[in-house]
C-alpha cells in the first residue's frame, strides 16, 4: 500500500473518531460545562500519552524544530471546538455545520499557496461534490442568517488551518507523536481555566462519557497528524466529509435518529466523491511511474 493510500485511510479513521467526539459532546452538554467538555478532549489523552511514553522519553517527545508552529497548530482544534459551541448556541446546528464544512474549500485554496502543492482538478471536483452532499444532508435554510454566522465561518478557517499546519509539520519531518503531544498539552492548558471556573461534579456515567470523549479525540488527533505526514492536504481534504458517516452512525446507535432518504443520498455522494478522488490519484500515480 502506498503512503498516499495509507494517508487516506488514516484521515477517514480520524474524522470517524471526530464524529464520535461530537456525539459524546452532545451527550455531555446537558450536564457538564463547556470548559469540562473541552478539557475532557485533551487531558485524558495527554495523561495516557505521558504514561505510555514514560518519564525517560518526555523530553524527546516534545523536542521539535518548529515550536511556534506546534503551539499554533495545537491551538487550532480548541478554536474550532469553541467557536462551534458559540455557533450552535445562536444558530440551528444544520446551518452551523454546513458553514463549518466550507473548511475543505479553504484547504484546497490555501494548500497551493502555503504548502506549494499542486491542486489537481479531481480534488476540486471531490471537494465540490462533498460540499453539495453536506448541503443535501443538512438542507439548511439560509433565510435567517445573522452576524452569528461569523462563528462557524471562523471555525471553518481554523479547521482548514489545522489540516494545513498538520501537513506542513509532517512534511518537515516532525513526528506524529510530537505533534500530538504539543496539541494535547496546548488544549489542556487553555481549557483548564474555564473548566475550573464552572466545574460541575460528574456522575459515574458522565465520567465514562468524558473518558470516551478524551480517548476518541486523542485517537482522532493522532490519525490526523499521521495522515498529513503521508499524503498532500489537497488529496486528503475530500475525505474529511466521511465525518458525516460517523456522526450518522452515532446518531442511529445512541440517539435512534434513523437517516432519511435525503441523508442517505448525501452519504452516497460523499462516498462517491471520495472514491473518485482516490481513483484519480491512483491513476495519476500509476501513469507517473510508467
Amino acid at each position: 500500500m502506498t503512503e498516499k493510500a495509507r494517508g487516506i485511510l488514516l484521515i477517514i479513521a480520524a474524522v470517524g473518531f471526530f464524529g464520535a467526539v461530537d456525539g459524546f459532546s452532545k451527550i455531555l452538554i446537558e450536564t457538564q460545562s463547556f470548559g469540562q467538555i473541552m478539557l475532557a478532549r485533551y487531558l485524558p489523552a495527554f495523561i495516557v500519552l505521558m504514561l505510555v511514553q514514560g518519564p525517560k522519553n518526555w523530553k524527546g517527545l516534545f523536542q521539535t524544530n518548529m515550536p511556534g508552529l506546534q503551539i499554533i497548530r495545537g491551538l487550532t482544534p480548541a478554536c474550532v471546538g469553541g467557536l462551534m459551541v458559540f455557533a450552535v448556541r445562536y444558530l440551528p446546528l444544520a446551518e452551523a455545520t454546513v458553514i463549518l464544512f466550507a473548511g475543505p474549500f479553504f484547504v484546497v485554496a490555501l494548500s497551493g499557496w502555503m504548502l506549494g502543492e499542486r491542486v489537481a482538478a479531481s480534488s476540486w471536483i471531490g471537494v465540490a461534490v462533498g460540499f453539495l452532499a453536506v448541503l443535501l444532508v443538512a438542507r439548511p435554510g439560509f433565510d435567517a442568517l445573522s452576524i452569528y454566522t461569523l462563528f462557524p465561518a471562523l471555525a471553518a478557517m481554523f479547521y482548514a488551518l489545522l489540516q494545513i499546519f498538520s501537513r506542513k509539520l509532517g512534511a518537515a519531518g516532525e513526528k506524529a507523536r510530537t505533534t500530538l503531544a504539543w496539541t494535547l498539552l496546548c488544549g489542556s492548558i487553555v481549557s483548564l481555566i474555564p473548566a475550573l471556573m464552572d466545574w460541575r461534579t460528574p456522575s459515574a456515567f458522565d465520567w465514562v462519557m468524558l473518558l470516551c470523549l478524551g480517548a476518541t479525540f486523542g485517537l482522532g488527533q493522532y490519525c490526523l497528524t499521521r495522515a498529513f505526514a503521508l499524503a498532500p492536504a489537497n488529496v486528503l481534504t475530500p475525505f474529511t466529509y466521511f465525518q458525516i458517516l460517523s456522526a450518522a452512525a452515532f446518531g442511529v446507535v445512541v440517539f435512534h435518529d434513523v437517516p432519511d432518504i435525503w441523508t442517505m443520498a448525501g452519504i452516497a455522494l460523499i462516498l462517491g466523491a471520495g472514491a473518485y478522488v482516490f481513483g484519480r490519484n491512483a491513476v495519476g500515480k500509476s501513469a507517473a511511474t510508467d
